[in-house]
């Protein structure tokens, strides 16, 4: 299994109530050969009694690359805490201290009352979308050219399916002629002149669809008044403003 690029963030997911980390994930995270992290967990495990060698479970990983199969471990906070002892470098003490302080966040979430169920999701779903970040910002680099990567901005999108149940996370690029602002602040971006990427056409293109869409609002209201019977929502009830996502080309 080749060596992974060099991961910023530390990954601790909850598995049976418990904190763990992936061997995969600390090869990452320390710029390790995940096959020099596997021989200093198995040399670990062969010098420690059997109570010791229960924060060390044999698991496997599947590489996204070409799909094949590898063993790895999952690891408790003292599992890490033993394996990491023997990590040296100048960037160690940083790495270490990043994990020891992912594992107190993770602890201290678990002695908060909250529903377990509902955690677990959160640091499910926190963890998968920092893994699609890390996909994302990986590639872009990897594949696009400085002008293209060193000023990109990215969106992530936690998303539900029809059922409410949420659904991966996603991380896409926001194209340099894209833009995500809310309705509120769009109109003083515009006069402030932060759309330099607009023309004029485009720009008159935006005014006149508002337009547009008022004269419709204006039109529908009037029907609203000449039918007696249907409501008219006051405008504490209208729907909430959001955020939009617009594209200028």
């Amino acid at each position: 299994m080749s060596q992974p690029p060099l991961a910023i963030f530390p990954t601790v997911t909850i598995v049976d109530g418990i904190p763990t980390t992936l061997s995969t994930d600390l090869a990452s995270h320390f710029g390790k050969r995940h096959d020099d992290v596997l021989r200093g967990i198995r040399n670990l495990c062969a010098q420690l009694p059997e109570g010791g060698v229960r924060n060390f479970a044999e698991t496997s990983v599947t590489d996204e690359q070409n799909g094949q199969t590898y063993p790895a471990y999952r690891l408790t906070r003292d599992g890490f805490t033993l394996l990491a002892m023997g990590f040296t470098g100048k960037k160690a003490l940083a790495f270490k201290l990043a994990y020891i302080d992912a594992f107190n966040r993770m602890e201290a979430a678990l002695h908060q009352p909250a529903d377990t169920q509902r955690m677990e999701l959160a640091f499910s779903l926190a963890a998968e979308a920092a893994a699609q970040v890390h996909r994302t910002v990986f590639n872009a680099v990897m594949e696009g050219d400085a002008d293209e990567w060193q000023h990109s901005r990215y969106l992530l999108n936690l998303n539900y399916d029809s059922q409410g149940r949420p659904t991966l996370p996603h991380a896409q690029p926001i194209a340099s002629d894209q833009m995500v602002v809310s309705f509120n602040s769009l109109p003083q971006r515009i006069a402030d002149g932060e759309i330099m990427s607009a023309t004029d056409a485009q720009l008159a293109t935006l005014a006149t669809a508002c337009t547009q869409r008022l004269t419709q609002r204006a039109q529908h209201r009037e029907k609203q008044a000449a039918r007696p019977g249907l409501p008219n929502l006051p405008a504490d009830q209208q729907p909430a403003q959001g955020l939009l996502r617009m594209t200028f080309k």
